[in-house]
């Protein structure tokens, strides 16, 4: 079996700032592996077997190889990092577009492909939807285990109130929105390996795009203004002894 797991880097959610375009400011912010695309590669790391391989992938500029060098410790066997200044201010679609040629061109026919089910930077959730749409494949999200199952895995996907058992069949696109919290830690072994293995680096040309379907040019949708909401909640106390001047006051407030 291949796995193939899409990781992203995030600034540290504490920090983040963003320009006066909308975009996140990454100058200067500490970086870290998104912990749902943690829980992504967990998931895939256990359902290897002997023989099976576990290729992880990221998009962003050259310091985004810090996620894909944790992943390697973490037990991915190989990894891609997809960097170009043309990738710049991608939204949800263009990004989706980049990902989907690096299926089509280098993917080598994945047997399931994995995503955490947000980026702690953006909380869209739609990049794996996108990509499952542009490759034509079947997408389950939610998911929290899945196993082999037959020709295909039988996927669990919760939604709060319901849980579903489903089967998914080969090149299949799962979100992934859980993880055990009793992950595993690299060895010193693991870390020894990982610190020199290779991490491949892709540009656009490798993947066959053109500069105007990437990036900010290839984006449909800009961001306008972005901000942080503040919540404000005001109560009136009703003096319920004399029901009917309490039943008028309760009307008078709507």
């Amino acid at each position: 079996m291949r796995y193939l797991v899409f990781v992203k880097q995030v600034p540290d959610t504490t920090l983040i700032e963003v320009d006066e375009q909308g975009n996140l400011r990454r100058e200067g912010v500490p970086s870290i592996l998104d912990p749902y695309s943690e829980h992504a590669l967990e998931l895939a790391l256990n359902l290897r077997s002997e023989g099976d391989s576990v290729t992880v992938v990221t998009m962003g500029p050259p310091q985004a190889t810090a996620a894909l060098r944790r992943c390697l410790e973490i037990g991915a066997d190989e990894a891609y990092l997809l960097s170009d200044r043309a990738f710049a201010g991608a939204d949800t679609y263009a990004t989706s577009r980049t990902l989907t040629a690096f299926v089509e061109k280098f993917g080598e026919c994945p047997d399931l492909i994995l995503f955490g089910k947000q980026a702690a930077d953006g909380d869209t959730a739609q990049v794996p939807a996108e990509v499952a749409e542009m490759l034509g494949a079947d997408q389950f999200y939610y998911v929290t285990k899945a196993e082999p199952s037959g020709e295909g895995f039988e996927v669990v996907q919760d939604y709060g109130d319901e849980v579903r058992t489903c089967r998914a069949p080969k090149g299949s696109v799962l979100s992934v929105s859980e993880g055990d919290i009793n992950r595993r830690l690299p060895s010193i072994e693991r870390y020894l390996q990982a610190s020199a293995m290779e991490i491949k680096v892709l540009d656009r040309i490798a993947l066959g795009l053109g500069n105007f379907s990437v990036g900010n040019k290839g984006s449909r949708t800009k961001i306008v203004r972005s901000g942080s909401v503040r919540s404000e909640r005001s109560c009136t106390v009703v003096d319920g002894s004399d029901p009917a001047k309490a039943a008028t006051l309760i009307r008078g407030l709507f």
